[in-house]
């Protein structure tokens, strides 16, 4: 078997409920001490991630074509950002924001299946985390690891990912582990039915017995009773199906109410920008005008400054002169 890495066991660490990530991690760094004290202090740095990331990691897991058509259609939005109209980006926006609420919302529902409910400011991080995974190739590849221990925000076109992937980048997380224990639980009843089987074929089971009339009874009414079972649970998974089909109508339809309403609001801070941008403009342009006249009237008044010294010096030693003629005739 070959030796564990730490991604390895980082994959198991972040699958888990976060109140069991502690003693796990405490656990596996334990075992590992025996055989590579490297690997066993890398395991016991890893920290518990944040609920928001948790919760990330949990779709990078369970809701792995979900998460694959948000960073997909993010890869889209970035390819075309510089070569599309607007109305075309404006519609990929608003396709990104319907997968994204979307997603938050079913995230909420799969933290309740999980045992682990969470609030409302968790759902608005893991919203913003998969923005950011829209935003950037990098974010999508951490989201994708379900690795991450704490949540993402995009800065512009940026993201930082300085210690938010626990073991650092690498491929995504596999699909649902949860079919693990569905396909060992198939392969524990395989294992009975062919013990079962063997058992019958043995040396004790009669070589030839025709079965007995009460037998065959029994098996048409077990055979009409598990039909039975069948067609009932298939009509109320249809009814389940229903109800929540007509919910996600439900609230695909208050999200464009209140999308529209968004966009409206947004064209019309639009319009306020670009009329405040061109008074901005405008009087940008007078003060530049006014700064010149300012500074020629700085350049005149430094002449006529000087000058009026000269006068003033003129006028006292005339005003001197005419005081000693007066004393003189006095």
């Amino acid at each position: 078997m070959p030796a564990r890495t730490l991604i390895d066991v980082a994959e198991e660490l972040y699958a888990l409920l976060p109140d069991e990530f502690t003693a796990a991690r405490n656990d596996e760094a334990k075992a590992a001490k025996a055989d590579d004290r490297e690997l066993a202090a890398a395991v016991q740095a890893l920290r518990r991630p944040s609920p928001a990331a948790w919760l990330v990691n949990q779709l990078a897991r369970r809701r792995t074509e979900q998460v694959d058509s948000i960073v997909e259609l993010g890869a889209r939005l970035r390819d075309a950002q510089d070569g599309l109209d607007a109305e075309t980006l404006a519609q990929f926006a608003r396709q990104r924001r319907q997968l994204v609420a979307a997603l938050a919302r079913d995230a909420g529902e799969l933290a309740e299946e999980l045992g682990n409910p969470v609030r409302g400011p968790v759902l608005d991080e893991v919203a913003q985390t998969m923005q950011a995974a829209m935003s950037d190739a990098a974010a999508a590849d951490a989201v994708r690891s379900g690795r991450l221990v704490r949540g993402l925000e995009a800065v512009g076109r940026e993201v930082d990912l300085d210690g938010a992937v626990a073991g650092g980048a690498g491929q995504a997380v596999p699909a649902s582990r949860g079919g693990g224990a569905a396909t060992g639980a198939r392969g524990s009843r395989e294992a009975r039915e062919a013990r079962r089987s063997s058992g019958a074929s043995g040396p004790q089971a009669p070589a030839a017995r025709a079965p007995r009339r009460g037998d065959a009874d029994a098996s048409k009414a077990e055979q009409r009773a598990r039909a039975a079972a069948e067609a009932r649970e298939a009509r109320e998974r249809a009814e389940r199906a229903e109800r929540e089909a007509r919910e996600s109508e439900a609230r695909a339809g208050e999200a464009e109410r209140v999308l529209d309403e968004l966009d409206a609001r947004i064209a019309e801070l639009r319009r306020t920008i670009d009329e405040r941008t061109q008074e901005r403009d405008d009087l940008e342009e007078r003060l530049a005008k006014v700064e010149v006249e300012l500074a020629d009237a700085e350049r005149e008044l430094r002449p006529l400054g000087r000058e009026r010294e000269r006068a003033a010096r003129s006028a006292r030693e005339a005003r001197a002169a005419a005081d000693e003629s007066r004393a003189a005739l006095d």
